[in-house]
């Protein structure tokens, strides 16, 4: 019977530690965050405004940030 209450409390605390997590970056106006920057506007060379990670406007799309 330990075990199991063991494995609920555990198991509890692991979602609600996710759970803040998540929230952390789609609440509050806070820009969300990826592995390759922060999502922004790239302005790419055809006139045409994409919102993506920081990295891929400037690397792969050849874009400006939109400020």
């Amino acid at each position: 019977m330990k075990n199991v209450i063991v494995v609920a409390v555990a198991t509890l605390l692991f979602m609600s530690g996710n759970a803040m997590a998540n929230s952390s970056n789609s609440s509050g106006g806070a820009k969300a965050a990826s592995a390759t920057g922060p999502w922004v506007e790239c302005l790419l060379p055809d006139g045409k405004v994409d919102y993506t990670p920081l990295m891929i406007c400037k690397l792969q799309k050849k874009g400006t940030v939109k400020y």
